[in-house]
């Protein structure tokens, strides 16, 4: 089970170049003050052999690098474009999403920085420096800055988009209802209507949502292949909504025939053959994306599905991989972590923690879920009692959620 924003920020970068722009925003896992996986530490991990791959890094031959290099030497040569200095942060934004690399938003601040400083700063740095901080999951100073866009510049299409996605994020479905208009009204129709298709997903109107993809899916080769897939995954996400497996894995497959390297899509179909208890089909699909983290958690878990020798290293890797991002300051996988301590640390206590934490600053569907499983692992069905009212309240389609929700209501009144 994939989310549905998920898609939409894979979307952005793709929309917008139908709208002769370019965008891109990064992965969305999140976290505040995670606890640390030190545990795992007791022994460290020592490699079989020398030739043994314990994370790899992108490559210098890698067209996107070499892409991103040549836009570097650009933005040397020509410091006072601004088109130039955008496209480079966007490609480094983009990258990083694509490989599940925060390093990249990093990179890209850093390009945009001197034109933040300008009074007023242009539109486009700010609705990149917005993408950047929803990235961080800085949700209040990145909402700030794109409504301050949308004071400059009413129909941006960029900033409403993001904006969209912001809304979507927080479960704020009232709000993304009016960025959808918006949208539909600044970049047109069929924007408009893939915007209001991710929002009926997470609304209780699936099959709805299926409708209007079919409607947006006809657009064919007249977009670029990156548009073409999101759309796909849409048409994924919805289907497994619908409980239709075979319908939801025609359209995985299909997007990644198109984009094959797609961090978020490779994590999503990851996550569906999980669900589907196939994870002998994670290890190939994922065995050359083990620089992300994302990528990296999921084959742990396949690992460990399977019972496999490797799912101790994997489980110090990963924990490594956490306690390294815990001292640089990030905050943004709390969502991984809650899995990981769930499913490979089996440790439900800290589990629930992180996913009470990670919960009250983002409510996506997989969200909910881990907030779900790990009360009902920990016995504490209480902790989950504010997401069972926002289930109600959003009428969420989940033949997965669904059960969980209902066994811990079960439990709850039982408890009265």
């Amino acid at each position: 089970m994939t989310t549905v924003t998920q898609f939409m920020r894979s979307f952005l970068a793709a929309a917008l170049v139908v709208l002769g722009a370019s965008a891109a925003v990064a992965e969305p896992a999140v976290g505040a003050n995670l606890a640390s996986p030190a545990a795992a530490f007791k022994a460290p991990y020592l490699p079989s052999s020398d030739a043994e791959v314990l994370q790899d890094v992108p490559s210098a031959t890698d067209p996107a690098v070499a892409a991103m290099k040549a836009l570097r030497v650009q933005a040397d040569a020509a410091p006072q474009s601004l088109p130039t200095a955008i496209r480079l942060a966007d490609a480094y934004v983009d990258y990083g999403r694509q490989i599940g690399d925060a390093h990249y938003a990093g990179y890209a601040e850093a390009v945009i920085a001197p034109w933040l400083d300008a009074s007023p700063p242009p539109a486009s740095a700010l609705v990149t420096k917005a993408t950047i901080l929803q990235y961080r999951h800085q949700f209040s100073d990145s909402r700030a800055l794109l409504r301050r866009t949308i004071a400059i510049e009413p129909r941006n299409a960029q900033a409403w988009l993001t904006l969209a996605t912001l809304d979507m994020v927080q479960g704020d479905y009232e709000a993304a209802a009016h960025d959808c208009v918006q949208v539909t009204g600044s970049a047109g129709l069929e924007l408009g209507l893939a915007c209001s298709a991710n929002l009926r997903s997470c609304t209780g109107q699936a099959r709805q949502s299926l409708t209007l993809l079919g409607q947006v899916e006809g657009a064919g080769e007249k977009v670029p292949l990156s548009y073409q897939a999101w759309i796909q995954g849409l048409l994924a996400e919805t289907a497994e909504r619908l409980g239709d497996w075979p319908l939801a894995e025609n359209h995985y497959r299909r997007a990644l025939r198109l984009v094959p390297r797609d961090n978020f899509l490779l994590v999503a179909y990851a996550d569906f053959l999980l669900d589907r208890g196939r994870p002998a089909e994670v290890l190939p699909l994922l065995a050359d994306h083990t620089q992300s983290d994302t990528a990296f958690l999921r084959l742990a878990l396949a690992h460990s599905a399977l019972h496999s020798g490797e799912t101790a290293r994997d489980t110090w890797i990963m924990a490594a991989r956490f306690e390294a991002l815990t001292l640089r300051g990030s905050d943004f996988f709390g969502r991984e972590q809650a899995r990981f301590a769930l499913e490979l640390e089996h440790d439900p206590q800290t589990a629930l923690e992180i996913a009470q934490r990670n919960w009250h600053a983002q409510r996506e569907p997989w969200d909910t879920r881990l907030l779900l499983e790990a009360a009902l692992a920990a016995k504490q069905p209480e902790a989950a009692t504010e997401a069972l009212k926002f289930l109600q309240k959003s009428r969420l389609e989940d033949p997965v959620i669904e059960p969980l929700a209902r066994e811990l209501q079960a439990q709850l009144e039982r408890n009265r």
